[in-house]
């Protein structure tokens, strides 16, 4: 491979199976096991900052040496030595590294190509360029990243990149028995389900090329076998979808035979995965988010940010943003907004779940509790759901990645209660909010909320109050609002009292906040700042508290 523009060849890196690098048509010798992790990490996200603490536990995984900071710096040093331009390839960012890759010079960007193309070309008609992309990503797959030598935080993104390899393998061989093929489809798609025997999707598809090349009887041991393995392993029976198809099977139903698409829409239907058991004949997508504010205000920039993200092709990896702020700011407010405004782009289900990490008087979600809530959700039944927690959050990242969700987890209290809920896909988008940054979530890019400015509090009393009711006093709608704070919280239970009293000016409950022995009237600050210009984390921001939104309420 050569440069565009030197003509000159590039370095190539594929890690996707074991690592390899090659600088035209020689091997990048790319040195010792702890480079190679250091390496894999950085390429792994390509074009992001990967903190110093995250290539330290990618080497070492939970026992890094004294040293380890120091170590990774060296062996970086070392990898832009070994390799060509390494100095431009890996270059510092901050307190990290970013690998700096040009098109076709990472495998796993050209599979994430190549599966975008495909999902395309099945949306336009053309079922044929289709197949060709999907076997091209399915050419690019050497198996596990590192060969499964990566160490723990390597092999959970193998983990996910595998989901990812297994949905697009079970497209394709859905797409292709769409269009006639059965017999040389047999042989590829039992070292599939040899590797994968408790895929249920799989074994379906390889009964059916059974069938469609003449071999009934092998088609019913394959589901036999499957019957008894997932008895012995799980302790339950196939699914509704397997059990059917072996129905059909048994009668040779028409349904079952070999037939060819017969419109733009069932070739497009065929890059959908494949319908979860009890959802057959299943409605629109789910959707579970809360209304939508109509007089939302403000936050341009944080909106404008969400929307770019959730708009962006990911380049590897699922989506994650997080907006934190004190109790109080609106958080939730703008990820529910940002989710309506973005919820056509994510046509397979827009979700929303409180994860309640500081409700008062509640008790934070358990990720299990709300991983069968999701799977409910999405259609699988009870009867299906497994019990422990690992397993339940492997089914939903087997389901998740074969779909286009929009995730909101709001109220989160960690990033312990928020990883298992994370979905596998790249065309996810994961929308976080809570009153703390989590710094040890990995690959989540963060937006702070502060306080709303003097101009859009007004604006949003007046878009409450109307413009007759404000516009009659607009001195006293400024010192309302400078009295509320900022806080979004503050403003509408404010607003909402003196909507159900109309009898009620503008300025009888300024007066009214100023005259009850409530913090405000005392201190005369507005709640985040104690006096002092940075926000205050002691009394009215208080994380512990809930903010200063509670002091108007109880003012009221």
């Amino acid at each position: 491979m050569e440069s565009a523009a030197s003509g000159r060849p590039v370095v190539r890196f594929n890690i996707l199976g074991p690592l390899e690098g090659w600088h035209g048509e020689h091997r990048v010798r790319l040195g010792s096991p702890t480079q190679e992790r250091v390496l894999v990490t950085l390429l792994l996200e390509p074009g992001r900052m990967v903190p110093l603490g995250r290539l330290v536990a990618a080497a070492w995984d939970e026992e890094p040496p004294q040293t380890a900071g120091h170590q990774v710096r060296k062996a970086v040093a070392a990898l832009r030595t070994r390799i060509p331009d390494g100095a431009r390839l890996i270059v510092t960012d901050g307190p990290g590294y970013r690998a700096v890759l040009g098109e076709h010079q990472l495998d796993l960007h050209e599979f994430g190509q190549w599966s975008r193309q495909a999902r395309q070309a099945m949306a336009d008609g053309r079922s044929e360029e289709a197949v060709g992309h999907l076997r091209a990503c399915l050419d690019l797959w050497r198996g596990p990243v590192m060969a499964g030598a990566g160490g723990a935080v390597i092999s959970a993104a193998s983990l996910a990149l595998e989901e990812r390899h297994m949905a697009i393998a079970e497209q394709y061989y859905e797409l292709q028995l769409e269009r006639g093929q059965s017999a040389e489809l047999i042989g590829p798609l039992r070292e599939l389900v040899t590797a994968h025997p408790l895929r249920e999707t799989l074994r379906g598809r390889l009964m059916l090329a059974l069938y469609r090349a003449g071999r009934q009887a092998e088609a019913l041991e394959e589901f036999g076998r499957v019957r008894a393995l997932l008895v012995e392993e799980l302790g339950i029976d196939p699914g509704v979808e397997l059990t059917g198809l072996y129905e059909a099977i048994l009668r040779d139903s028409p349904e079952v035979a070999p037939r060819l698409p017969q419109s733009v829409a069932d070739r497009a239907a065929l890059l959908l995965p494949a319908p979860l058991a009890g959802t057959a004949g299943a409605g629109a997508a789910p959707c579970t988010l809360p209304y939508d504010l109509p007089d939302f205000t403000g936050r341009d920039e944080e909106l404008a940010r969400l929307l770019a993200v959730g708009r962006t092709p990911a380049t590897g990896g699922t989506r994650i943003i997080g907006v934190d702020g004190m109790g109080g700011s609106g958080k939730t407010a703008l990820a529910v907004h940002a989710a309506h405004l973005l919820a056509a782009d994510y046509p397979d289900g827009q979700l929303f779940v409180d994860l309640r990490g500081f409700s008062p008087g509640e008790k934070a979600q358990e990720p299990g509790a709300v991983l069968h809530s999701l799977l409910r959700t999405l259609g699988v039944p009870d009867e299906r759901i497994p019990d422990d927690l690992e397993r339940r959050t492997t089914l939903w990242r087997t389901v998740s990645a074969q779909r286009k969700l929009l995730l909101v987890l709001d109220n989160a209290a960690g990033a312990a209660q928020v990883r298992p809920l994370l979905p596998a896909s790249e065309d996810c988008l994961a929308v976080l909010t809570g009153r703390v940054r989590m710094l040890d979530l990995d690959g989540a890019e963060w937006l702070s909320l502060g306080l709303l400015s003097a101009d859009d509090s007004v604006t949003l009393l007046t878009r409450m109050l109307g413009a007759d009711r404000t516009g009659a006093a607009p001195e006293a709608v400024a010192r309302l609002a400078g009295l509320c704070g900022g806080l979004p919280l503050a403003l509408r239970v404010t607003t909402a009292r003196l909507r159900n009293r109309p009898r009620w000016t503008v300025q009888y409950l300024v007066d009214r906040l100023r005259k009850r022995p409530g913090p405000w009237a005392t201190t005369g600050r507005r709640p985040g700042t104690c006096g002092r210009r940075r926000p205050c984390t002691t009394r009215w921001g208080s994380r512990r508290r809930g903010g200063g939104g509670r002091a108007v309420i109880g003012g009221l």
